[in-house]
Parts: C-alpha cells; sequence; structure tokens
C-alpha cells in the first residue's frame, strides 16, 4: 500500500456525498491523493455540484427492506461490490478507508477487514443509521457529528468531530440584535426545505403567518424555497396578505440568504442544521417525518435540547394551525429572543469539523507509516 492514498465511500444520497467531498477537497489541498467511491446516484449528484471530481461507482443496495427476493438480490449486489472494492484497493493501494454512510458505503470497509486496513466511519446525524451501526464494529474509529449521537456502538472508539461546513457559514458576523420589527426594519424569515424544497411548506407556512395580527404581518419580509410547480400559488398566497416575499425553488447562495434573516424555518437535515448553528440565526426546525428512524428530530434535537432552536412536529402543526403562529409572533415580537437563540446556536457549531476529521486521518498514515518500518 502506499502512504500517501485514500478511498472515500459515500451513499449517494447529499447527506452522505457532500460532506465526503468537503473531506476530499481539504485532504488533496493537504497533498493527499484521493479517490471516491459512491453509486450511480452520487455519480449523478457529483456531476452537477462538483464535476472536477473524478468518482468510480460500485454496486449496492439495501439489503433490510421489500420483499425476501430483492433484499436477496440487494445482498448479491453488496457481495459485487465488496468484489469491487477489493479490486480498487489493490489497484489504488490505499493506507486508509473512510466511509460516510449509505449503504455504497458499505462494501469499501467490508473490504478494508478482508484486506485488513484501517478504516474510519463518519456520521452525519445524530440517530446513526442502520448502515454505520453495521459497520461501527468493523472500523477503528467513528467520527460523530453531535454529541447527543445515538445509539452508540459499544465495542467502537468513538471522536466527536462535527460536520464538515463551508468556512462562508463561520466568516460572516454575529447575528445583531434588533429592538423591534416593523415596516421599516422588517423581520426577514427564511423558509427552506431540502433539495427540492419541502411540498407542505407551501399551506404550512402562509396558514401560520395569516394567523398573525395585520400588524405583524406588515413587518415581515420572506424568502422561501418552493417547488416550481408550487410557486405560482405560493406567490398569490403572500400577495393576497400584502407581504413582501421572493420564493425561489434554488438559492445559488444559501449562506447570503441565511446572513439576511432574522428567523430561518427549516427541515432537520444534518447540513441544515449544522449551518444554521454554523452562522448563528434563530431557527425553527420542522423535521421531515418520514425521515428514515425519524432521524431529522434527532438532528434538531441536537440544538433545541440546549435551547438553541425550536422544533414543532409537523404532525402537530398540522393538526393545530396556532402552533407554528405561536412560536413565530414569540420570536418577531421579542427580537432579544432571536439573539439569545442564534448566539447559543453558534457556540454548539464545530468550526473546525474539517480539521479533526482530516487529523484523524492522517494519524492513520503514521501508523501505517510506523507499522511498515
Amino acid at each position: 500500500m502506499t502512504s500517501n492514498s485514500i478511498l472515500l465511500a459515500a451513499g449517494g444520497t447529499g447527506g452522505h456525498v457532500i460532506p465526503a467531498l468537503a473531506v476530499c477537497r481539504g485532504l488533496k489541498e493537504r497533498g493527499f491523493n484521493c479517490k471516491f467511491l459512491t453509486d450511480i446516484r452520487g455519480q449523478a449528484l457529483l456531476e452537477k455540484i462538483a464535476p472536477e471530481q473524478k468518482v468510480s461507482t460500485i454496486s449496492a443496495s439495501s439489503p433490510v427492506s421489500g420483499a425476501f427476493l430483492k433484499r436477496l438480490f440487494s445482498l448479491l449486489k453488496l457481495s459485487f461490490g465488496v468484489i469491487q472494492s477489493v479490486f480498487y484497493i489493490a489497484r489504488f493501494r490505499p493506507f486508509c478507508i473512510v466511509g460516510f454512510g449509505g449503504y455504497p458505503s458499505a462494501p469499501p470497509l467490508i473490504a478494508a477487514n478482508i484486506c485488513q486496513l484501517p478504516s474510519l466511519l463518519h456520521e452525519q446525524n445524530a440517530r446513526i443509521g442502520r448502515a454505520n451501526l453495521f459497520l461501527a464494529n468493523r472500523v477503528k474509529t467513528m467520527l460523530l457529528s453531535w454529541k447527543n449521537s445515538k445509539p452508540l456502538p459499544k465495542n467502537t472508539d468513538v471522536k466527536l468531530t462535527g460536520l464538515p461546513v463551508r468556512d462562508v457559514f463561520f466568516e460572516l458576523t454575529d447575528y445583531s440584535e434588533k429592538s423591534h420589527f416593523n415596516k421599516d426594519k422588517p423581520c426577514h424569515i427564511l423558509i427552506i426545505g431540502g433539495s427540492l424544497g419541502a411540498e407542505i411548506f407551501v399551506n404550512l407556512i402562509p396558514n401560520a403567518i395569516s394567523n398573525l395580527p395585520e400588524e405583524v404581518r406588515k413587518s415581515l419580509t420572506i424568502t422561501q424555497q418552493v417547488r416550481s410547480e408550487q410557486q405560482p400559488e405560493l406567490e398569490a398566497a403572500y400577495s393576497a396578505m400584502s407581504i413582501e416575499h421572493f420564493c425561489s425553488s434554488f438559492f445559488t447562495k444559501i449562506s447570503d440568504e441565511m446572513a439576511k434573516a432574522d428567523i430561518i424555518i427549516s427541515r432537520a437535515g444534518a447540513a441544515s442544521v449544522a449551518e444554521i448553528a454554523a452562522i448563528g440565526r434563530a431557527a425553527i426546525f420542522i423535521p421531515f417525518p418520514a425521515s428514515l428512524d425519524d432521524h431529522q428530530t434527532f438532528n434538531a434535537k441536537s440544538l433545541t435540547d440546549e435551547n438553541a432552536a425550536i422544533l414543532v412536529a409537523q404532525k402537530e402543526a398540522e393538526s393545530d394551525p396556532t402552533l407554528l403562529t405561536k412560536e413565530l409572533f414569540s420570536l418577531i415580537t421579542h427580537p432579544q429572543k432571536c439573539k439569545q437563540i442564534a448566539s447559543k446556536a453558534r457556540k454548539l457549531a464545530h468550526r473546525n469539523a474539517l480539521n479533526e476529521i482530516i487529523e484523524t486521518i492522517a494519524s492513520c498514515q503514521k501508523s501505517f507509516i510506523g507499522s511498515a518500518k
């Protein structure tokens, strides 16, 4: 094996690929030679967000859901993925393999065991995923994003590193407290909902805002991510309330939108929670209720349990439309509360997450060099 090459493996969704990409770039800046392994979904995503990144695909699928034949086929795909991974190890000769969750990270980590290579595993969510729990006892160290992460593996070393977040989120100044919000000094509310925007937010958020007193509504400026096919309906709702608004399916610089916000309403994907903490803004999290093992609720609790954000369950918000209204009213009419929550959130952010992950990988290199002497 060589002392400068690393294999990075990640599942095909943004939650796995983006942290892996951040680490890959950081390693390359420090002179490491990296190879990226994922499935065809991850390859398609990387072609969009990082076309310069070279990637190889491996076979993988979830063996824990579906009918018996589907699960059997998934196991066969994973087995073939292990064979592919052994081939890449023999060809690329890495000193370490790092997995970032999702089933496409399983074959390379299993192959690492077969080839007796050290391996690391990074978990993005506060609720440790099924694939990572399965793999945890097969790696040298599991790297955690949140201190409340669970369930923890029993016989594996764990290290809290945080989730890599772009420097731009930390470089922005602390949130400035407002004495009040009014038409001349509006309260900026940013609503984001994942890569496509949350479909239910198109009705849930305007309904909550419509229940606010008129003088409070007049003090609002709203920026909302929305699916393109829903945009006319959403804009009509805000126009009917005479609320200044900007709606889009995609924001090219989400950090700029967060920086302008006084309040952020968001799903609770790991990256969203980490970015909101890094930039330091008052947030209301409405976790996606169908997230696997309810991991978005656990992500949100990483902040809400420390009074650094507000948690509103979607089911409760749907059954009682005034619930979200009350939370918004409390923040809008008490701007100092926005400042307090924002400050607490930023203190919980892991500014050095990327460096800590890379330092842990570098320790594997030192062990490799030492064992080779």
